[in-house]
């Protein structure tokens, strides 16, 4: 029953991400670096997104409820890129250049987690698999 409905969600998660127009397209875990951790957004639409009615939420190890979340803000150009990172000044110095938004809890995920973009409290992509922790599964992005 526990794999029909893991199959079920992501079933329905891959689905809804194929009609999203904004979708996960990178998370990083640097060993080296954990303040230098983000989450990096697409837009594979054809229209600017207003970010407003969008967030993150991460699920933390093998827990089924998420344990944080962040609001986002702005919008997203067609085939533009939104970077939600840890530490601002931390991503600069790293990456050379700025994130678009300080993420807290999300974009502090420690390479085992689960991550969900959600767009007015509906699941529009999702990474991982809930209540599962992703320890040396193929989920696991460290």
């Amino acid at each position: 029953m526990k794999k029909f409905l893991s199959f079920l969600i992501l079933s329905i998660t891959f689905t809804a991400a194929l009609f999203a127009d904004v979708l996960i397209s990178e998370i990083a875990d640097p060993n080296n670096n954990a303040d230098a951790r983000y989450v990096e957004l697409y837009n594979n639409g054809d229209d600017v997104v207003d970010l407003s009615t969008y967030e993150l939420q991460r699920w933390t190890n093998a827990n089924a409820d998420p344990s944080g979340f962040k609001t986002l803000e702005g919008t997203l150009s067609p085939g533009g890129f939104y970077i939600v990172c840890k530490s601002s000044s931390e991503f600069e110095a790293v990456y050379g250049m700025e994130c678009d938004l300080v993420g807290g809890s999300p974009a502090d995920s420690n390479g085992d987690d689960q991550l969900g973009l959600l767009n007015g409290g509906v699941i529009v992509d999702f990474f991982g698999v809930i209540g599962e922790d992703g320890t040396n599964t193929p989920h696991e992005f460290e």
